[in-house]
C-alpha cells in the first residue's frame, strides 16, 4: 500500500501541478481531446467496452460502474411509448452534499475534461441531447463553463458535425434549485423536466425510464472529465492506479479538525489516515482524532477505523462509505453527537415530503437529538431514536432516509459513553461547530468558506421539520 506523498502525486488524473487551464489552447498543450480524436473512430460499442474493462465506477456516491450504465441506455431499444428511444446524458452537478467541493474545484481547475468526457459519451450512448445540471448559485462555475463551451463549439468539439466526421453532439447547461435532492437522479431528471425535486418512485430506472421516458445516463462530473483520460491512456493504464475493486483516483474534500484542510487528489485505496495526517497534517497539537463523518449519508468513522483504505469494498466492511469523497473530522474537544444532530437537522429540512415515513421519521430523530444535546432527553429518547432509525430505512422513494438511519445509529453504536453522558448531563463540549456546506474554497490558505446562515434562512424558502408525536 503506497503512501509517500510523492507517488501518490504522481499518480494523480485530474489535478496537474500547472492548473489552471482557463484557455482551451491551454487544455490542447497537454493533449486535450486526443481522447474524443480517439473515440471518434472507434464504434461506440467499441468504446463502452473500453470504460467497461476501466471499471470506472461513478464518483457521485453509489460507485456503480459506468460502462454497465452505458451499456444498458445504448442498447435499450424502446424508448417512451414503445417508439424509437431517443437517449439523453445527463451530467449530475448538483454537489449539494456538506463536506464536498470536488466538481466545483475540478471545473474552476479545467472544465474541458467535463466537457470532452461528455462529447465521448455521447457518442458512445447514442444520445440526442447532452446536459449539465448544475445549481442556480454556483455562478461562477456556470460562468466557466459557458466560456468553455463557447470555446469549444467555435473549435468543433461540440455541436455540429463535430471534428468533421458527420456527429452532431449537442451540450447544454441546465440550471436547478438549491436543493439537495437535486443531486437524486431521478428528482434531478423531474427538475430538468419542470417539476419540483422530488424522486420518483423505487424501480423507475434512469437507464430504462429516464429524462422525458426516455433511456438516460446520469453520470457525477468527475466520473466525465475522467473519461477523456482513460480513452487517451486505455483501460489498463486507468487500471494500474487504485486497486482492482476501486480503480484510478478521487478528488477528496478534507475538512474539520485539521491542520491543513483542502483539496486533495489521491490513488483509491490509500488508507484514510494518509489523508487526514500526510494531506491534513494531522489534528491540531495536543488534540487526537475523535471521528470522521463521510457526509451525512454513510456511517461515523470511529478514530480505531481511520487505517481503512479509500476504496469501496473496505469503506463497506467498516462499516462506512466513500460518498462524494467528503470528509470531516472531529477532535476529542468536539462533541459527536451536535455534528450527528445538525447532519440529521439537515437531513429533516431537504426531505421533501412526498413520504411521511422520511420526513416525520427525521424530524423525530432530530428533535429528539435536540432533547439529548439539552440535557432534557431520558432512556426512551434514546428508544425512539435507535427506532426510527431503523424504521425509516428503506421506507422512502429515494435514499435520505436511508442516510439519517445509518448516521445517527452509528452514533449510538459507535460512542456509547457519548450518548450516557448526554443522558446524564447534556453535552458537556460546548464548542460551536460549523455544518460543512461549502461556499467557497481559497487554496492559497486553505480555507473554506461555510454557509453558517443555512438553517436560518430555511425557513425563508420554505424548509421546514415535521415531528408529529413529541
Amino acid at each position: 500500500m503506497i503512501t509517500d506523498r510523492k507517488t501518490l502525486n504522481d499518480q494523480r488524473i485530474l489535478l496537474r501541478d500547472d492548473m489552471p487551464y482557463t484557455t482551451l489552447e491551454d487544455y490542447l498543450k497537454i493533449g486535450g481531446f486526443e481522447g474524443l480524436k480517439k473515440a471518434i473512430d472507434m464504434t461506440p460499442e467499441q468504446i463502452i467496452d473500453v470504460i467497461k474493462k476501466s471499471f470506472l465506477r461513478g464518483r457521485g456516491g453509489a460507485g456503480f460502474p459506468a460502462g454497465i450504465k452505458w451499456d444498458g441506455v445504448r442498447n435499450n431499444q424502446c424508448g417512451a411509448h414503445g417508439l424509437e428511444p431517443q437517449r439523453y446524458l445527463v451530467c449530475n452537478f448538483s454537489e449539494g452534499e456538506p463536506g464536498t467541493y470536488k466538481d466545483r474545484y475540478l471545473v474552476n481547475k479545467n472544465p474541458y475534461a467535463l466537457i470532452e468526457g461528455m462529447m465521448i459519451a455521447s457518442y458512445a450512448i447514442g444520445t440526442v441531447n447532452a446536459i449539465i445540471c448544475i445549481k442556480e448559485i454556483y455562478k461562477k462555475e456556470i460562468s466557466i463553463l459557458n466560456r468553455a463551451m463557447q470555446e469549444c463549439r467555435l473549435a468543433g468539439f461540440i455541436g455540429d458535425n463535430v471534428l468533421g466526421k458527420g456527429h452532431d453532439f449537442p451540450l447544454e447547461i441546465f440550471l436547478g434549485p438549491d436543493s439537495y435532492l437535486l443531486g437524486e437522479d431521478r428528482a434531478q431528471l423531474e427538475v430538468i423536466e419542470g417539476k419540483p425535486p422530488w424522486p420518483r418512485a423505487k424501480g423507475i430506472i434512469p437507464v430504462y425510464v429516464g429524462l422525458y421516458d426516455q433511456p438516460t445516463v446520469v453520470n457525477n462530473a468527475e466520473t466525465l472529465s475522467t473519461v477523456s483520460y482513460i480513452m487517451k491512456n486505455g483501460p489498463e493504464w486507468f487500471k494500474s492506479i487504485g486497486t482492482a475493486d476501486s480503480p484510478g483516483t478521487m478528488i477528496f474534500t478534507l475538512t474539520g479538525d485539521i491542520k491543513t484542510p483542502g483539496m486533495y487528489e489521491l490513488p483509491l485505496g490509500t488508507p484514510l489516515s494518509t489523508l487526514i495526517n500526510e494531506y491534513g497534517g494531522g489534528p491540531l497539537m495536543g488534540r487526537q482524532i475523535q471521528a470522521v463523518f463521510s457526509g451525512p449519508t454513510n456511517a461515523v468513522i470511529p478514530a480505531d477505523k481511520i487505517d481503512t483504505p479509500l476504496d469501496y469494498g473496505s469503506m463497506r466492511k467498516i462499516p462506512s462509505g466513500l460518498g462524494s469523497g467528503g470528509y470531516t473530522v472531529l477532535d476529542n474537544t468536539a462533541c459527536v453527537l451536535t455534528m450527528g444532530m445538525m447532519f440529521s437537522r439537515f437531513l429533516a429540512l431537504e426531505s421533501c415530503g412526498q413520504c411521511t415515513s422520511c420526513k416525520t421519521g427525521t424530524g423525530r430523530i432530530t428533535k429528539n437529538l435536540e432533547l439529548l444535546e439539552a440535557g432534557e432527553g431520558t432512556e426512551e429518547t434514546v428508544l425512539a431514536i435507535l427506532e426510527d432509525c431503523q424504521h425509516i430505512k428503506g421506507s422512502g422513494h429515494c435514499y435520505l432516509c436511508t442516510e439519517e438511519g445509518i448516521e445517527i445509529g452509528s452514533i449510538f453504536y459507535n460512542f456509547p459513553d457519548v450518548i450516557v453522558e448526554h443522558l446524564e448531563y447534556g453535552c458537556l463540549k460546548h464548542r460551536d461547530l460549523v455544518m460543512p456546506k461549502i461556499k467557497d474554497y481559497d487554496e492559497a490558505s486553505h480555507t473554506f468558506t461555510f454557509d453558517h446562515k443555512y438553517f436560518e434562512n430555511c425557513a425563508s424558502l420554505g424548509k421546514h421539520i415535521n415531528y408529529p408525536g413529541i
